[in-house]
C-alpha cells in the first residue's frame, strides 16, 4: 500500500507547486499582518465636522495612550485588511414590512465586499440562529439572507453575543459585526450589563443600525425627570457599539439604510490600523483604558473613533 502511495504522487508535484505559486500571487498586494501575543492592535476612523471620514492622516498626526501613559506605535497603516464579517440580521415578526428594503441595503454593503473577507450571517427573533457559516462567497449569504423567515420577538442582545463570539473563531485579523434591528431587546438571555463584558473582553467592532419605534413610552426616572423609552434604548446600544470602536445608527426612515450601510462598508475600508505594546508588563488580567487622539483634533473639527480598551493577559 506504502508503495502505491508513492507512486500516485510525483505527477501531482507540478500540479502543487503550481497551485502555491498562483495562490501567492493572488494575495501579494493584501496585507497580512503577524500577530504577536503582547500586541495590541487598534483599529480607528477619523471625521471632520461634516461627518466626512477622514483619510491621508499620518502616524505622527496621532497619539495613543494606555491608562494616560502614552505609548510608543510599532506599526501604522491605512490598507483595507482583509476581515471576518458577521451580519447579524433581525427576523423578528415585526420586520415583515421592512425585510425587502433591509435585503436591498444588506445587498448593497455586500456588493462593496473585499472578496478576501470572511463572511457569516446570524440571525434573531426570539431564538438566535447561525444561517450562514464562514464563507467568502456573498451568493452565499445573499440566499440565506432571502430565506430568512420572519417571526418571533427580539433577541437583540444574545445575538449580538453570540456574533462577536463567533467572530473570534474566524481566519482574519480583524474582526466585525454588522446588526440590523427595528427593535428594543425583548427576549434575550443575556442582560445589557453581560453584553457589555462580553464586548469588553473579545477585539470585535460592532456597527448597530436599530430602526427603532418612534412611539416608544416614557418612563419616570430619578426626581421625577422622564427620559423616553427611545431614549434609553438608544443609549445602551450606543453604548454597546462605542465599547467596540464601532458606530450606532438610527435611522428615521428605512429609505436612509441604504446610505447607511455604503457608510460602514466605506469605513471598514478605511480604517487607521495601529499596533503597539505595552509599557505595562503586568500580566493581570486588568482593564486598560486606550485613548487614541489627533493632533489638534479640536482645531480642525476632528474625532477619532476606536475601541476603549482591553483585558490585559493573565498569567505568566
Amino acid at each position: 500500500m506504502k508503495d502505491r502511495v508513492f507512486r500516485i504522487l510525483p505527477p501531482l508535484l507540478p500540479l502543487l507547486i503550481l497551485s502555491a505559486l498562483i495562490l501567492a500571487e493572488s494575495t501579494q498586494d493584501t496585507p497580512r499582518f503577524s500577530a504577536r501575543v503582547d500586541q495590541i492592535v487598534v483599529y480607528a476612523a477619523v471625521y471632520d465636522s461634516e461627518g466626512q471620514l477622514v483619510t491621508g492622516l499620518t502616524q505622527e498626526e496621532f497619539a495613543l495612550f494606555e491608562d494616560k501613559i502614552e505609548q510608543e506605535v510599532t506599526s501604522f497603516t491605512q490598507t483595507e485588511v482583509p476581515s471576518t464579517i458577521g451580519i447579524v440580521l433581525d427576523s423578528s415578526g415585526s420586520m415583515r414590512n421592512k425585510m425587502s428594503m433591509v435585503e436591498d441595503a444588506l445587498d448593497l454593503f455586500l456588493s462593496q465586499n473585499n472578496p478576501q473577507n470572511e463572511l457569516f450571517l446570524i440571525r434573531f427573533d426570539d431564538e438566535v440562529e447561525l444561517e450562514e457559516d464562514f464563507t467568502r462567497e456573498t451568493e452565499d449569504v445573499r440566499d440565506a439572507i432571502a430565506n430568512v423567515i420572519v417571526k418571533g420577538g427580539t433577541a437583540l442582545y444574545d445575538a449580538i453575543y453570540l456574533s462577536v463570539d463567533k467572530a473570534q473563531s474566524g481566519l482574519e485579523p480583524k474582526k466585525v459585526a454588522v446588526v440590523f434591528t427595528d427593535g428594543e431587546d425583548k427576549d434575550s438571555y443575556y442582560s445589557h450589563e453581560e453584553l457589555i463584558e462580553k464586548i469588553r473582553e473579545v477585539d470585535t467592532q460592532v456597527f448597530v443600525v436599530a430602526f427603532l419605534d418612534r412611539d416608544l413610552s416614557e418612563d419616570k426616572g430619578f426626581f421625577g425627570i422622564f427620559k423616553s423609552q427611545r431614549q434609553r434604548v438608544e443609549h445602551e446600544i450606543t453604548e454597546i457599539a462605542e465599547y467596540t470602536g464601532g458606530k450606532a445608527y438610527f435611522p428615521e426612515k428605512v429609505e436612509e439604510l441604504n446610505g447607511i450601510f455604503q457608510s460602514i462598508a466605506h469605513e471598514l475600508k478605511n480604517q487607521y490600523r495601529l499596533a503597539y505594546i505595552s509599557s505595562n508588563p503586568k500580566r493581570d488580567g486588568q482593564w486598560r483604558r486606550i485613548d487614541l487622539r489627533v493632533e489638534d483634533a479640536r482645531e480642525r473639527g476632528l474625532k477619532v473613533r476606536s475601541k476603549r480598551g482591553y483585558y490585559a493577559p493573565k498569567g505568566s
